[in-house]
């Protein structure tokens, strides 16, 4: 890369210029600068954007099947939606991610498959092998369970959906003057649905920019809501985890767990691997020149060992991160007050989160009185130290960190808890993501019959 090209990049990091559409590049990429889920591949770049009018026409499809549903569908939300945008005008359309070949999604779900069967198996095992007496029936655990902390758990569960919906709340107002509360739960479940089918979580935030895209809400405003709300949780499940893990190793929770030094490594490994983007952001906005430079020696040591294809694309990607994160965090700096409320809200869901298998073992009559801090550390520590394992919701992995992690504290309830907690926090959005697909399918096909006769 010339000097004079390094220059034009500073330039333009500096001066915080961006494209109108935010690549999707900016949350997930492979070498290939594509951004893969379960069953579609998104590119959001200016050149695949579709210019349209004031409002994009997309068919409505099977979320499966990497469509979302159509921004004219004929319901109130949509009317609110559509009005919203006299004062902010969709000017661009972020283009449908194109259909993975059939073969392909159903290897991918086998895989998936199969992968949460491995940890459901490498569970009992670890069980088996630290806990012996693990082996309650989950009848016998039930029988003996808290009604009252049952509840407790439930409402913890539906509060954590509560504030994620939440959060593209108080950013939908922010960008677009409108809450568009039904839009924001079901951009909230499509992305943990595909965050929970792809390696990485990388699926999520592509469906999410389509899927707002195709209510009426331009291709720029639709990147930049996702973008905020990735940062904004990153950071702050990152912060809190990280202050939960120093409280933890203070107050010695680790100390005669099976696999403490493991769970101690693993987890500030993956704190120092989850922080890599948010730092990389953080450095390039104070020193980008020093930052361009380092970045230009990385990306040209990763071309000669043949992990970086194209040396100039790859280094604008990067320094494009930059720039739409700029964009981004611009409107939320418009107004102070969505801004800590958003803060308070991604604090509040990361925290309620973590307790979560808290709330289990006391539904299960589990003697933890008084560890509620303790059983959020030893959750921490498992979370983050899985955190960098490539597989779908890091499953066949986490399982087993889970069950290493709670031994201390679940006793014969070990199984239950974690296969629990599992399904509070990963299964269940499958389930959900599915059942919305089961929803498009059947409204898509009732649509097209009422066309057909229409027609006749």
């Amino acid at each position: 890369m010339e000097e004079k090209d390094i220059q034009t990049i500073t330039d333009n990091c500096e001066c915080g210029q961006s494209e109108e559409t935010l690549n999707a590049d900016s949350l997930a990429q492979n070498d290939n600068g594509q951004t893969e889920s379960n069953s579609v591949s998104l590119e959001s770049t200016p050149e695949n954007a579709i210019p349209d009018e004031n409002t994009p026409e997309v068919e409505s499809e099977n979320i499966a099947d990497g469509d979302a549903e159509n921004s004219t569908e004929n319901n109130a939300e949509s009317s609110a939606e559509n009005a919203s945008e006299a004062e902010s005008p969709n000017t661009d359309a972020v283009s449908a991610p194109p259909k993975k070949k059939r073969g392909i999604r159903i290897l991918r779900n086998i895989f998936l498959i199969a992968v949460i069967a491995l940890g459901i198996w490498s569970l009992f095992g670890i069980v088996n092998e630290i806990e012996p007496t693990a082996g309650t029936s989950l009848f016998d655990i039930l029988r003996g369970a808290s009604p009252i902390f049952c509840v407790v758990l439930i409402a913890a569960v539906l509060f954590i959906m509560i504030l994620d919906t939440a959060k593209f709340c108080i950013i939908s107002k922010t960008v677009t003057g409108k809450f568009h509360v039904l839009t924001s739960a079901k951009t909230n479940f499509i992305g943990k649905y595909y965050d929970a089918v792809t390696p990485f979580a990388t699926g999520g935030q592509p469906m999410q920019i389509y899927y707002l895209n195709t209510k009426g809400i331009s291709g720029g405003n639709s990147s930049a809501m996702v973008l905020i709300r990735y940062i904004f949780s990153i950071m702050c499940w990152i912060i809190l985890g990280a202050a939960l893990m120093i409280a933890g190793s203070v107050k010695g929770v680790l100390n005669g767990v099976s696999g403490g030094n493991l769970l101690k490594i693993a987890g500030w490994i993956g704190i120092g691997v989850n922080l890599i983007v948010p730092a990389f952001v953080l450095l390039f906005l104070i020193v980008p020149k020093l930052m361009l430079k380092i970045t230009v020696f990385t990306v040209k040591l990763g071309y000669k060992i043949k992990i970086v294809k194209d040396i100039d694309k790859t280094t604008k990607r990067a320094t494009k991160i930059v720039s739409d994160f700029k964009s981004a965090f611009a409107h939320m700096a418009k107004s102070p007050v969505k801004f800590i409320a958003l803060l308070i809200v991604c604090f509040c869901e990361s925290a309620l989160t973590f307790s979560i298998p808290y709330f289990i073992m006391k539904a299960f009559s589990c003697p933890v009185d008084g560890l509620a801090l303790s059983i959020m550390s030893l959750n921490v520590f498992a979370v983050f130290g899985v955190s960098f394992i490539p597989t779908p919701g890091n499953s066949g992995v986490m399982e087993g960190m889970g069950a290493l992690a709670f031994s201390v504290a679940a006793g014969s309830a070990l199984i239950w808890s974690v296969l629990t907690w599992r399904l509070f926090v990963f299964y269940i959005y499958i389930i959900i993501g599915l059942g919305i697909t089961v929803y498009d399918i059947i409204k898509k096909n009732i649509k097209n019959k009422a066309d057909k006769k229409m027609r006749k």
